[in-house]
């Protein structure tokens, strides 16, 4: 029996097509809105991959069970962590949050990224 041969995906960040819209999980200030466009699944959903935006606001973020690698494609932000220490994240910038990661987001304006998501638990 032959498996079908994986295929390379790709995909663009300028306009997210078919988004799904919504608001972040634990909201801290600001009326943020969020735009997901998932455009990857494998490893029986273990893995995910696409594109993410928000509207300005703050809101924490909490990776348990899973790690997320993210790349700013395009605005700002800033991700805070548990300790106080501030990161600012522009366009270029690549970063990951490990598994159990409890900071908060600060959106000014707008922030786009792309990001691969890895199921752990």
């Amino acid at each position: 029996m032959t498996s079908p041969q994986a295929k390379l995906v790709r995909w663009q960040t300028a306009e997210l097509i078919n988004p799904v819209i919504g608001a972040p999980k634990r909201p801290m200030s600001g009326s943020t809105q969020t735009q997901t466009m998932n455009v990857f699944e494998g490893h029986a959903g273990k893995a995910s991959a696409g594109v993410w935006q928000a509207t300005a606001g703050s809101f924490r973020s909490d990776t348990t069970g899973y790690i997320e690698f993210c790349h700013i494609v395009e605005g700002s932000c800033r991700v805070v962590d548990p300790d106080g220490t501030v990161h600012a994240l522009k366009a270029g910038d690549p970063f990951v949050m490990p598994e159990d990661y409890k900071g908060h987001w600060e959106v000014d304006e707008f922030v786009k990224k792309v990001y691969f998501v890895t199921v752990i638990a």
